[in-house]
């Protein structure tokens, strides 16, 4: 069972971050040019052909934004990291490096990683090609209507107040402990059951909200059909989930076969309804029973949630006969 790559969840403001600048990169060409000029770049021309929000790292899990642009003529790609407060994720500058080594393999002209973060942030700053502080970026933001970009610009306001309140998380040693009695019993009950299943491997350090394990995959399954365990979901229900991806734009007859077929217990629903330039996909789910790192893993819990990966398995296999047919 090979270890890839662990996507952290992402804290609200993060996110809002991202899609701010997926707009800004799509609408206002003065911002981009702004940006650019901040990167170290030289041009004449530039126009950005699309902002792409959490983008697929090559099959390593997701970016948080990915910019293709014309330069002059020459093809420009940035790799954009978000940081507020969350910790660097397992081996993160380095999974952009090397998909940002694919893409000029692919024919990009230039490819640069950037990595956008409060001045207090230290991270991984030495690892990106770039570093801009999110205090300058808050400065690109302008437009004709002071309203618009006041308000745009109190968005990374607040998230650098959060961060001033918060600071950085310290590790939590029981989520560690927990992600990795998960992965052993993991690795052992696909290796009893034959199945394959490639799980993220144990990162150096895990902190409160680290409760996601994605992306899951199976072996024969294309790349954009994943699974996600979601240890507990924060609700008023004492639950986990079980969520299966499909990072598509499933057509209709398929959605119906999915709301046929789907297991009693689960709900079908969308994925990623809010990204920017890219189409939403769909999620179908099934609740479990939560594990948590204050009363530690527990070997039942762990059994439903893999009996209903394999529910959710079956139900690709199905879809996969059907568009065979």
């Amino acid at each position: 069972m090979a270890g890839s790559v662990h996507t952290p969840r992402k804290s609200s403001q993060e996110i809002e971050i991202d899609h701010l600048l997926a707009e800004e990169f799509s609408c206002d060409p003065k911002f981009s040019a702004r940006f650019a000029t901040a990167c170290g770049l030289r041009f004449e021309t530039l126009r950005v052909l699309e902002a792409v929000a959490e983008p697929s790292l090559g099959g390593e899990g997701y970016g948080d934004l990915l910019v293709k642009a014309e330069m002059d003529g020459s093809r420009i790609a940035v790799l954009i990291e978000d940081k507020i407060t969350a910790g660097a994720g397992h081996r993160q500058a380095e999974r952009y490096a090397a998909h940002a080594d694919r893409m000029r393999h692919e024919g990009w002209n230039r490819v640069l990683t950037v990595l956008v973060a409060p001045r207090a942030y230290r991270g991984e700053r030495g690892r990106y090609d770039i570093t801009i502080d999110l205090e300058s970026v808050a400065e690109f933001l302008d437009s004709p209507d002071p309203a618009r970009r006041d308000y745009r610009r109190k968005i990374i306001e607040r998230a650098l107040k959060k961060k001033a309140k918060t600071g950085v998380k310290n590790p939590d040693i029981a989520m560690h402990r927990l992600h990795s009695d998960y992965l052993t019993w993991f690795e052992k009950r696909c290796g009893r059951e034959g199945l394959e299943y490639s799980f993220p491997g144990i990162r150096p350090k895990y902190y409160d909200g680290h409760s996601w394990i994605e992306p899951i995959r199976a072996s024969g399954f294309p790349e954009h059909i994943s699974f996600r365990h979601r240890l507990w979901t924060g609700g008023e229900d004492a639950t986990g989930m079980v969520d299966l991806i499909i990072d598509s734009n499933l057509p209709l007859s398929e959605l119906e076969r999915l709301e046929t077929w789907k297991p009693e217990r689960a709900n079908v629903g969308p994925f990623g309804k809010d990204r920017i330039g890219r189409p939403p996909g769909t999620q179908v789910s099934i609740k479990v029973p939560e594990i948590r790192q204050s009363s530690g893993f527990c070997e039942a819990s762990a059994a439903e949630a893999f009996n209903a990966m394999k529910l959710l398995a079956r139900l690709v296999v199905k879809l996969q006969h059907l568009q065979e047919r």
